[in-house]
């Protein structure tokens, strides 16, 4: 099994710095299975570093990204039916038991599932975002009306307070233009 030499992480770009790299390689490398038993490492460094076809062969991966895109369907609990086909086909063709059209095809299959699950997520998430607006819209408006009809009445009131205050001096002046 290949090894994972310092050589090599430099030649792939690993981000770690060459000191980093010399604490964690020894001088005579590490399998792929000591590079993902370095608990030191993060995860998805790791699999940065075997993920690969150098490390691990196109058909194993192809196999492995079968696996996890199964497990993750499993996940969604009803998946669409294409995105399952698009994966039975993707093993068979890693098996070399389905074609290039077959796998062509099958994925057009899983992208418009996806895609119809996309567009079905956004409609959901607009309508929800709409209906989050709209009840927001509708609480700003009622605040708004409360305001104006708290401020309308207050006028209102005010006008009526004046008008009365009017009406009584008028009286009062009226009063004492007349005789009585």
């Amino acid at each position: 099994m290949k090894k994972i030499t310092r050589e090599l992480l430099r030649d792939w770009y690993a981000c770690y710095s060459d000191d980093r790299i010399h604490e964690l390689v020894p001088v005579e490398g590490l399998t792929p299975a000591q590079v993902l038993d370095r608990t030191d490492v993060p995860v998805e460094d790791r699999l940065w570093v075997v993920l690969r076809e150098s490390v691990i062969p196109r058909r194993e991966l192809h196999l492995l990204a079968c696996k996890w895109a199964r497990e993750a369907l499993a996940v969604v609990g009803n998946p669409d039916p294409r995105s399952v086909a698009a994966i039975d086909c993707a093993e068979r063709f890693a098996r070399g038991k389905a074609t290039t059209e077959e796998l062509a095809a099958a994925r057009d299959a899983a992208c418009a599932a996806a895609w119809d699950s996309a567009c079905a997520a956004a409609c959901d998430a607009a309508c929800d975002a709409a209906c989050s607006a709209a009840c927001d819209a509708a609480w700003a408006a009622a605040r708004a009306a409360a305001w104006a009809a708290a401020w309308a009445a207050a006028c209102d009131a005010a006008r009526a307070a004046q008008v009365a205050d009017c009406r009584a001096t008028l009286t009062t002046l009226a009063g004492d233009a007349i005789p009585q």
